[in-house]
C-alpha cells in the first residue's frame, strides 16, 4: 500500500476518533449532571447517545487495528507508532493520536467518576429499600440440584404442625 493513500486513511480515522471523543467526553459531562439531579429520564437518553458514540468508537478501532495488521504492524500503540512513523514523515498526524490518546484517558476517568457515583447512589436506595422492608434484601437465593433457581422463603417458619 502507498504511504500517502495510507496517512490519508489514518488521518481520516484520527479526525473522526477526536471528534467522536469530544462528543463522548460532552456527554459523560451530561450524564454526570443527570446523576447529580437524579434525573432518570435525562439520563437513559444520555445512555443510548453514549452507547451509539461508543459503538462509533469501537468501529473506528477496528478499522484502525485493521489497517496496522494490513501492513505488518501490531495494532497496539507500538504497531501505531511505526504505522505513523512510515506514512507520515513530517509527523503532523502525531501529536493529533496523542491528543486522541488524552481524549481517550479522560472520557475513561470521566465514566469511572460516573460509575462510581451512580453505585453509591444504587448503594444508598438499596440500603433504604432494606430498612423498609426489615432486611428481607439479605436473602439469599439458591439452586436446586437440577439447576433451577430456587428461592428461600420470605418469612420465618415460628411453628409447624402435621
Amino acid at each position: 500500500m502507498d504511504p500517502a493513500v495510507t496517512r490519508e486513511a489514518l488521518e481520516r480515522l484520527i479526525d473522526e476518533q477526536a471528534a467522536c471523543l469530544a462528543r463522548l467526553e460532552e456527554m459523560l459531562e451530561r450524564e454526570h449532571r443527570c446523576l447529580v439531579a437524579r434525573d432518570i429520564e435525562s439520563l437513559a437518553a444520555a445512555g443510548r447517545e453514549r452507547q451509539q458514540c461508543v459503538g462509533v468508537l469501537l468501529r473506528l478501532d477496528a478499522e484502525r487495528s485493521s489497517l496496522c495488521r494490513m501492513l505488518g504492524h501490531a495494532p497496539d500503540a507500538a504497531g501505531m507508532q511505526k504505522l505513523l512513523e512510515w506514512c507520515d514523515p513530517s509527523s503532523e498526524l502525531g501529536p493529533r493520536w496523542a491528543t486522541c490518546t488524552e481524549h481517550t484517558r479522560r472520557c475513561r476517568k470521566l465514566n469511572d467518576r460516573n460509575g462510581a457515583l451512580a453505585t453509591a447512589q444504587l448503594r444508598n436506595l438499596s440500603g433504604r429499600l432494606d430498612a423498609l422492608t426489615a432486611g428481607a434484601g439479605h436473602r439469599k437465593d439458591t439452586y436446586a440440584p437440577q439447576g433451577a433457581a430456587r428461592t428461600t422463603p420470605k418469612g420465618r417458619l415460628l411453628a409447624a404442625t402435621v
